[in-house]
């Protein structure tokens, strides 16, 4: 009676580890995706400073925290308005309609997945301007979003379709999603840029001493005072922005910085130097 009883729950132990597996492999999945994606965004948003993550040291769990800079309003809308468009059959099932609007919803989504292909011809013209439209993500994302309603059941009539013949649209969908995440994460990372540097006044502000005078040049907001010869750290420089601390290193910018002219300054504090960090300006 015992190996009777013992079957079941050795049916319902395989199940668990099945889903088990699942979700670690979907986990992983979207930890290398976000990895990727803060990898890009990172990369690009440095680039305008003349700096790379590499050089910072960013590590796999901030790549992936960066990742999540990417969860603005028109994205998630575009994330949402995609979902409805690929899974627009099932979302009328679920819909509270009767039997006949639910048939006319149907009929309507049949006939607009049966056009799929001007949706993909859409995308490629957007391809061919691709130096002239903004935003530049636009064009992947449209030719993948035409593949993947072909590959509905309405786009296909009830046919079936071997592996082969859904793989490869499939495939080509994924690969034009890919393209789209990152141009969309290389564009965000450009633009939150270069609006941070036409805000430089509102980093945290550094006020830098040194035993010896230093070299800095720069616009007028950066200043420097000689506090006399019977103090250590005898000469005080202000007028300086943070722009990222990293491992005891700062990397410091002048008020009025230019990121085409200017140099980024990079300190660390030693016997010789000390480095205390301000508010910046606060606009309200």
């Amino acid at each position: 009676m015992l190996p009777a009883r013992a079957q079941p729950d050795s049916g319902r132990d395989v199940g668990s580890i099945a889903i088990l597996k699942l979700v670690v492999a979907e986990a992983s999945f979207i930890a290398a995706l976000m990895f990727y994606v803060g990898l890009i965004y990172t990369s690009r948003y440095y680039r305008n400073f003349n700096l790379s993550p590499s050089s910072l040291g960013f590590g796999f769990s901030e790549y992936v925290v960066e990742s999540l800079q990417l969860l603005s309003r028109p994205v998630l809308v575009a994330v949402v308005a995609l979902l409805l468009l690929t899974s627009a059959p099932h979302f009328i099932r679920r819909l509270p309609l009767t039997s006949r609007l639910r048939q006319s919803a149907s009929a309507v989504w049949g006939a607009v997945a049966l056009q799929y292909w001007l949706v993909v011809a859409a995308g490629l013209v957007l391809f061919l301007l691709w130096p002239q439209i903004e935003p530049d993500w636009a064009a992947p994302a449209t030719v993948a979003a035409g593949l993947l309603m072909g590959q509905s059941r309405a786009a296909l009539r009830g046919r079936g379709q071997g592996l082969l013949e859904r793989a490869v649209p499939l495939f080509a969908a994924l690969a034009f999603l890919l393209l789209a995440v990152t141009l969309l994460a290389a564009e965000l990372g450009d633009r939150e840029a270069k609006q941070a540097a036409r805000h430089v006044v509102r980093w945290p502000g550094v006020v830098l001493f040194s035993t010896e005078r230093l070299s800095l040049t720069g616009p007028s907001g950066l200043k420097a005072e000689d506090l006399g010869p019977g103090t250590h750290l005898r000469y005080r420089y202000t007028g300086l922005r943070l722009l990222i601390a990293r491992s005891g290193h700062y990397y410091v910018v002048p008020v009025g910085w230019n990121a085409t002219t200017d140099s980024v300054y990079i300190f660390r504090e030693n016997d010789t130097t000390r480095i205390e960090l301000t508010p910046g300006v606060r606009w309200s």
